[in-house]
């Protein structure tokens, strides 16, 4: 009896070891990203400097998409003192590991603790889960709130008179619908589950359904009104999205490939594991001289509970991704690769449950970690020395090494050089905007391209009370600007090295100023940042 006891606090502490490990994993992986997006690259991510500038106001919803990873910004930025390219980056790859996170507990249901995480670390190598969830957008925001969703709706079923279950299950769905309405194709396949497995049968899996969408149509209800009131202005700018441009077939198979170079980056660790199979570092196990370990185990492996989980898995896994191809086929809508983001999230579980279940999974662990841990590394590397570092040797103008903070600093200058009050509000496009207040303290609000739909935070009243500084690059310039620097009296241009010759190019900006109204009332903007 005592030797039991012993064995099963031995192998309780070895699977806690593992655990911290991931755990480790987890943390090195988020620091690492957010001090090298911090302290290499001169500029954020396109989608990233776009939240900058959304999440300068707390608002139900924006002309392109729902309002929840602009309103989750607009906390981080408020905690830490304002957006930086290190918290933009650190915001992007906490939802990323808040998402392996949750595959991790998914996965715990499904196999033994030790293959649990041997399917984390398998999914954070497909591309979607590394240096694809850089940019803090909706796609990498969706991420933990669909693996939730997954884990919360497996627990439900699997469990339905438990209702908190049902009623995180709500929670987490409407919290991914205000992040990205894709999450409906997801929904779609918890649906398939609860029809193929006939749990529609069931009146306690009916009644945590019916609870499940009540909390998921309150959760979304602030979103719903703010549509109705603005014209359901982001199903405009999808639909015009997702117009097909091309030939169907072209698009189906540049769809394809992309999945597949993206799925492909966790191709040298499973080759690896097979390397180390073939060569007897990793044993098979067998079954029948095996002593059950409820520590490792702590779950039903009945053959009904099996072929349920695999199930479970492939409709998980495959009904969004199908219908998303039909999309193409039968509405001739157009395919953005980045948009199934979320989708593979089972992909690891499905990979370990099919061919990783039969080995040793402390061999296979010790292997996978290892191969993990360098892999990482190496995109990691990759990522910046090709993204930042070498455009920087060689003075190309790429996106990251784009001079944002010389950007700004021009702009406070000439600013300061004409006006006493502080800047307020700059119009312009995002991008340029949005850079300005990334490297600007307190930050100037951006008004995106002179547009009241798609900044509504800020009025005219507000630009004739606080003034404003109007920037555009020449070579972008539009009706809206050329009408703008017509009506201004102070304007002038500057001109913005970005990289050198040959690869470098230089931009032109245009600029006016906005003075002030004195007939106005004051300004609210500098009202409230004299008071913060």
């Amino acid at each position: 009896m005592t030797g039991s006891i012993n064995k099963d606090k031995l192998s309780f502490i070895k699977t806690m070891t593992d655990e911290l490990k991931l755990f480790a994993f987890f943390a090195v992986y988020l620091i690492s990203w957010t001090l090298c997006a911090e302290f290499l690259p001169s500029a954020s991510e396109l989608d990233s400097t776009e939240q900058v500038v959304w999440s300068q106001s707390w608002q139900w919803g924006y002309y392109k998409h729902p309002p929840l990873p602009s309103l989750l910004l607009y906390v981080l930025n408020g905690l830490f003192g304002g957006p930086s390219k290190g918290l933009n980056a650190f915001a992007a790859q906490g939802c990323n590991v808040l998402a392996l996170f949750y595959v991790w507990l998914l996965a715990k249901q499904i196999v033994s603790r030790k293959l649990a995480i041997v399917a984390v670390l398998i999914t954070s190598l497909i591309a979607y889960h590394n240096f694809r969830a850089f940019p803090f957008n909706h796609n990498t925001v969706s991420l933990p709130f669909t693996a939730a969703a997954c884990y919360y709706f497996y627990r439900a079923v699997q469990i339905p008179e438990r209702w908190l279950n049902w009623l995180l299950l709500g929670l987490v769905c409407g919290l991914a619908m205000l992040t990205k309405y894709s999450i409906l194709l997801i929904i779609a396949s918890f649906f398939g589950v609860i029809l193929w497995g006939r749990l529609f049968k069931s009146p306690r899996v009916i009644l945590g359904l019916l609870l499940s969408i009540a909390v998921f149509l309150l959760i979304i209800s602030p979103h719903v009104y703010w549509l109705a009131e603005n014209n359901w202005r982001p199903f405009h700018y999808l639909q015009d999205k997702l117009t097909v441009s091309g030939n169907i077939a072209s698009i189906l198979f540049g769809f394809m490939m992309t999945q597949l170079i993206r799925l492909s980056f966790a191709v040298p660790t499973l080759l690896g594991i097979w390397i180390f199979i073939k060569t007897g570092r990793i044993n098979k196990v067998e079954w029948d001289k095996v002593e059950w370990d409820k520590v490792e185990w702590g779950i039903d492996r009945s053959t009904d509970q099996a072929s349920f989980d695999r199930h479970f898995l492939w409709i998980i896994l495959f009904t969004p991704l199908i219908l998303a191809l039909l999309q193409l086929f039968l509405l001739g809508s157009e395919l953005n690769s980045n948009w199934i983001s979320a989708f593979f999230l089972p992909s690891g579980i499905l990979l370990t449950v099919i061919f990783f279940k039969d080995w040793d999974s402390t061999q296979l662990l010790k292997k996978v970690f290892l191969l993990t841990w360098i892999t990482q590394a190496v995109l990691l590397i990759f990522f910046f020395a090709l993204a930042v570092i070498y455009p920087n040797q060689v003075g190309s103008a790429s996106r990251l090494t784009f001079p944002g903070q010389a950007l700004a600093d021009n702009v406070n200058e000439i600013w300061r050089s004409h006006q006493s009050a502080p800047l307020t509000i700059i119009i312009s496009d995002y991008w340029s905007g949005g850079n300005v207040s990334l490297y600007t303290r307190p930050e100037p609000f951006v008004r995106i391209e002179n547009s009241i739909e798609k900044s509504p935070w800020v009025t005219e009243q507000d630009v004739r009370a606080c003034g404003a500084f109007v920037l555009v690059n020449q070579a972008e310039i539009t009706e809206t600007f050329k009408l703008l620097l017509t009506q201004s009296i102070v304007k002038g241009e500057f001109v913005l090295p970005w990289g050198y010759a040959p690869k470098g190019k230089d931009l032109h900006y245009l600029w006016a100023i906005k003075a002030p109204d004195p007939n106005e009332v004051a300004c609210r903007f500098s009202l409230n940042k004299l008071h913060d």
